[in-house]
């Protein structure tokens, strides 16, 4: 799949010899969406410098909002890297949602029959190019990963927030529809409004005009307390989002090897399979050949005795004519 070409920042766009002023709604936005189509190696990075110039630009809030949003796990960053590459068949593929939910509501079970089979059909044309593919923007994609593709395309269908939410490329993880809700890969329960553009926090010059035009030093006042305590919590969340990433790839691996080892038996029981097969083929032939063995010795053991009756006849027959021979010479001697 091709690589997503390269965001501008909108914090560029700042005029860095005029007054600083906070970002605008719309630049914040913008600045999220951009950092979801980074590599993924480079999210954290990015995310933090993306901080760093709007803080830079006067707005605490949104340079808050861009230092929360969390490191995508694998599966997300394929995910997201899908939509925005094929937004086109991810929304009509979420639009069978709304088909089917309104089939079902109608209790049509022709309609919903119909729907359901060009869900799979549309979710494997997504799963299949990415399956074909191999890669996405340069990152190898693993069965595992496919698995969470699958799964999260099901709950976009499924969910109307969970499929708006996929539209909007900002996952940070793969969704799974439970039959209860939707939940993330790990099981746990997905804030699914936070994730789409349209519930993106409200900015400083919007959400607190007042404040930031006539506090200006309450802002900056603020405790250095608060400040540690909310960069430890951010390291937290990124040595716990490194470690999740070192379980995903650990959990791909033993997936990948699982696969090889299904294989492989699959593989020996066929083999085993044959050669029982042909064991039992064989071992008939012998059945057979030992039958045909033991009818040849038994006829072996007739002849022979045949014989050796025949030989004790011919010897007594060589006895007695020897006797008449001698007995013809007796008489003519007389």
């Amino acid at each position: 799949m091709t690589a997503s070409p390269a965001p501008p920042d909108p914090a560029e766009s700042a005029d860095p010899t005029g007054p600083a002023s906070p970002a605008s709604p719309a630049a914040i936005d913008a600045a999220v969406d951009a950092l979801y189509t980074q590599p993924l190696d480079g999210f954290v990075a990015a995310r933090d410098a993306a901080a760093r110039k709007v803080a830079d630009g006067g707005d605490r809030l949104g340079a808050e909002r861009l230092k929360r949003l969390p490191k995508p796990s694998v599966a997300a960053w394929v995910i997201n890297h899908v939509v925005r590459e094929r937004p086109d068949d991810v929304a009509a593929l979420t639009t069978v949602g709304d088909e089917l939910r309104a089939a079902t509501q109608d209790r049509d079970r022709a309609r919903i029959k119909a729907l359901d089979h060009l869900r799979r059909e549309r979710t494997e044309a997504l799963v299949g190019a990415v399956r074909d593919a191999g890669e996405v923007d340069g990152r190898p994609v693993s069965a595992a990963v496919l698995d969470r593709l699958t799964e999260t395309l099901t709950a976009a269908v499924m969910d109307a927030d969970a499929g708006a939410a996929v539209r909007a490329g900002r996952l940070s993880r793969g969704l799974q529809h439970a039959g209860f809700g939707i939940v993330d890969e790990l099981g746990e329960e997905a804030d699914l409004v936070a994730l789409r553009p349209e519930a993106a926090e409200p900015d400083a010059t919007e959400a607190e005009p007042e404040t930031a035009e006539t506090e200006p030093d309450k802002v900056a006042a603020e405790p250095d307390s608060g400040r540690d305590t909310a960069e430890a919590a951010e390291r937290a969340v990124e040595e716990t989002s490194a470690q999740v990433d070192r379980l995903e790839a650990r959990r791909d691996d033993a997936s990948d090897r699982l696969r090889a080892a299904d294989a492989a038996v699959e593989h020996a029981e066929g083999e085993t399979a044959r050669l029982d097969e042909e064991l039992a083929r064989l071992t008939a032939e012998r059945d057979a050949a030992r039958r045909v063995l033991d009818e040849a010795r038994a006829a072996a053991d007739e002849a022979r005795t045949g014989l050796t009756a025949v030989e004790e006849e011919l010897d007594d027959a060589e006895a007695r004519a020897a006797q008449a021979r001698r007995r013809r010479r007796a008489a003519r001697g007389r």
